[in-house]
This record gives C-alpha cells, sequence and structure tokens, in this order.
C-alpha cells in the first residue's frame, strides 16, 4: 500500500465564555538556545509545524499531557529553537485535535478540548483560539460552531468562530474580541439557512444566506461593511434545484478575493455557482472566477482530486485521458490557480487507474498514477519541489509498492529527492 498522509484535520466546538491569556514564546532573553521538545500520541499530540517567512523559521505546536499547549520558534538560521512555552492550560478537559492556519507572519490555531475523549458527539467540547505572531502567542476560549480558523494573507485578520451574538476575530490593534454582528438574518433552522463566514483577503467577511422555496433556493450574498460583523445586502440570486425533491438550501463559501465569493450548497440537487463583484454591484455567474479547471472522468482515470493546505497551499490533480496527469496549485495570497500544467505520464499500452497525492520535501509535492499493460504494473510520476515547476517520468514493470518519505520517493528502480530530481536507485 502507498503511505498516506494527513493534509488537514477540522476542529469544531460550541459558544463558550470568552477568557483570556499570553505569552511571549523563548522568555525574557529571546534567546533560541533550546533544543525541539517531541511530543506524540501515547501521552500527548504530536508537533505541528508552521514554515514561516523568514529564512528557516518555523513554529511548533503541541501537546505533551492533552492539557498543556506548548509552542516553540526555530531561528530563521535555522540553528536552533526557544525554550518551550506553554500557552493554554485546561487541567479538567482533554485536548483531542487541532487546526493550524497561517498567512503572512501570523498563525491562527483552533483547538479542540472534550470532556469525553472517547465521545463521537461534539456538544461537550471547548475550543481555544490562539494567535501566534511575532514570537507572542495569545489564547482565549472561543465560540467555534462553524468550521475552522481563517487567516488572510497578509496576516492582518483571522476569523476563529461564531455564535448568535457575533464573529470572534483577531487583529492587531483589538487581539482576539467578539464583534456583534449587525445585519445578521440569525440561525433560525428551516426558515433561512446562514453559512459560515468566509474571511476575505482584505479582511471583510461574506455570509449567504439561502431561503427554500419550491423547486428553488433564493440565495442571498452579506457582506461586512462599516464594521468587521457588519452586514450589508449585496448580491441575491435565484438558483433552481436539480430534481423534484426539497431543499434547507444551505451553503458552505469559498473565497481568495475580495471580489468573487464561491457558494457550494451542500445538497447535491443544487449547483455551484459564484457571486462576482463587478464595478459597484455584486452578480451570480456559473463561470468560475478562480480559474480552477476540474477532470469529471465518470468512465475512466482520474477525476479531479484535492489537496488542502499543502505547505499552506493548495493542489489539484487529475488525468483527463487515463495515462497524462494534470496539475494546477492555488498559492497562499494569489487570487487564482496557476494555469493548468499537462505532464506526460504513462507509456503507450498502459491504461492508468487510479492516483495519490502526497507532501514531499519542505515545499513539494507528489502525484503518483497507478498503471497497467495486461499483468505489468507501472507508475506515472509527477513532483513539484516549490508547487511551481513539475517534472514526470513513467517507471515500468514494478513488482513493489512505491515507498513515500518527507524527503525522498522510491518507485521501482527510480528514485526521486528534493535536491537531486529524478536519479536510478
Amino acid at each position: 500500500m502507498l503511505r498516506r498522509r494527513a493534509l488537514s484535520a477540522l476542529a469544531l466546538g460550541l459558544l463558550i465564555p470568552m477568557a483570556a491569556t499570553g505569552c511571549s514564546a523563548g522568555g525574557d532573553a529571546g534567546g533560541y538556545t533550546d533544543e525541539l521538545v517531541k511530543y506524540d500520541n501515547d501521552k500527548g499530540e504530536p508537533n505541528r509545524y508552521v514554515d514561516l517567512d523568514d529564512g528557516e523559521a518555523q513554529l511548533s505546536i503541541g501537546s505533551p499531557d492533552r492539557h498543556r499547549i506548548v509552542v516553540q520558534w526555530r531561528d530563521p538560521d535555522g540553528s536552533g529553537w526557544t525554550a518551550p512555552e506553554t500557552v493554554w492550560t485546561d487541567e479538567k478537559n482533554t485536548a483531542i485535535q487541532n487546526t493550524v492556519r497561517y498567512g503572512g507572519g501570523t498563525v491562527g490555531i483552533l483547538e479542540m478540548y472534550s470532556t469525553d475523549p472517547d465521545s463521537d458527539s461534539d456538544t461537550d467540547s471547548v475550543t481555544i483560539g490562539i494567535i501566534c505572531r511575532d514570537r507572542v502567542c495569545t489564547a482565549k476560549k472561543t465560540p467555534g460552531y462553524g468550521g475552522e480558523a481563517q487567516v488572510t494573507p497578509d496576516g492582518s485578520a483571522v476569523y476563529l468562530g461564531q455564535n448568535a451574538k457575533g464573529a470572534a476575530l483577531w487583529t492587531p490593534e483589538k487581539g482576539i474580541h467578539l464583534s456583534r454582528w449587525s445585519g445578521h438574518p440569525g440561525f433560525e433552522y428551516g426558515v433561512v439557512s446562514t453559512s459560515a463566514p468566509a474571511l476575505a483577503t482584505d479582511g471583510s467577511l461574506r455570509v449567504v444566506t439561502s431561503r427554500p422555496s419550491r423547486g428553488s433556493c433564493t440565495y442571498d450574498l452579506l457582506a461586512s461593511a462599516g464594521g468587521p460583523a457588519d452586514l450589508t445586502r449585496v448580491g441575491r440570486s435565484a438558483q433552481p434545484l436539480r430534481g423534484a425533491g426539497s431543499s434547507d438550501c444551505s451553503t458552505t463559501l469559498d473565497t481568495y478575493s475580495a471580489d468573487w465569493v464561491a457558494v457550494r450548497p451542500d445538497d447535491p440537487q443544487g449547483q455551484y455557482f459564484w457571486f462576482v463583484r463587478r464595478g459597484d454591484r455584486w452578480v451570480a455567474t456559473k463561470r468560475d472566477p478562480s480559474g480552477l479547471r476540474t477532470v469529471d472522468a465518470r468512465r475512466g482515470c482520474c477525476a479531479s482530486s484535492f489537496a488542502d493546505f499543502v505547505h499552506w497551499n493548495d493542489v489539484t490533480y487529475a488525468s483527463p485521458d487515463g495515462r497524462r496527469i494534470q496539475v494546477q496549485t492555488h498559492l497562499l495570497g494569489e487570487e487564482t490557480w496557476s494555469k493548468p500544467q499537462l505532464l506526460d505520464g504513462a507509456a503507450r499500452g498502459y491504461r492508468c487507474r487510479w492516483q495519490e497525492g502526497h507532501e514531499v520535501g519542505e515545499q513539494g509535492f507528489a502525484v503518483l498514477m497507478a498503471c497497467r499493460s495486461g499483468k505489468v504494473r507501472g507508475y506515472a510520476v509527477a513532483v513539484t519541489p516549490d508547487l511551481a515547476t513539475w517534472e514526470s517520468t513513467f517507471v515500468a514493470d514494478v513488482t513493489e509498492e512505491p515507498l513515500v518519505e518527507e524527503d525522498r520517493i522510491e518507485v521501482g528502480d527510480v528514485s526521486w529527492t528534493p535536491d537531486g530530481g529524478f536519479g536510478t536507485r
């Protein structure tokens, strides 16, 4: 079997009071004189690492005992770490998972605690919002229902969650705070479905409300104007449902821009569409402004797959013909996806059946496509060390399963490393 690597996790929580703590990581001396302390799943939460903008600077976050959340910062020259610093402690509840998001020097973390870590329900969860920037971390209990942390590409704003009163946000001026709703329609299920907010690149919020009607849904786009949670209706669209069934018309939003937002109905009867700003107006369109080009391979290989938060970026990969590999990347801060690249894949006579994607190296990604010619196995391999330049090769007559490690790929007698590229073992 190919080695699978987890690319992201989801942290959810419930409405709870907000309380604060803060620390300056590394102590008063501010030196990088310590070793990295690593944690594991036996007693705590394993380390997660964020590559920061300055040289080899990193942030490590983990837990030694599932009660304390500990961070360390690595020196930009890579020579050492700050002393371990506890940014949150909950002796009563148990830390069960976190999500980490990054942009422009700001790290947004949602850490979920539970009173019963063996429970499948999140009704007893507690969500902690943690913001780390310039070697200083601040933490608060936050309202957590509505998704995961969102960070603007320049790091100037973070969304941490919402409740009926407002949105939990972070800015350098106000820190973590609850910005009260204005113009929000509420959460009365069955009457109106309200999406979780999407944080636009300029720090403003987007919310879509939807009301069901016979055979269709009417969607209103709300955007923050005078304040972070001060919502005003800026667009409306009625979209038909596919089929005769009814729907609650709930949606999920996505955006890389201040000028468009993707609306994705949760019900498969609904169709994706986009609200796009045109001058002073917002209009609905079925044309994707993000530049994403998906492949729908219903009878062959391989439909588009997505890897989210690959070194804080996104990758999609597919095969339009069962032989070549199509790749696109969305880099943090860009409003659109890169142009699709179509790479050489399987040799003639081979047909491919499935694909897998893996993070490799410090900034790279690899796509492996399994192929056959009769009873002979082969693999098409496409790799990028930096999410910008790609190379590909085909390895025929493979008898052993491929090996994918953090800094090395081995397929048959061919290997790949970030520094050396493809070579023969």
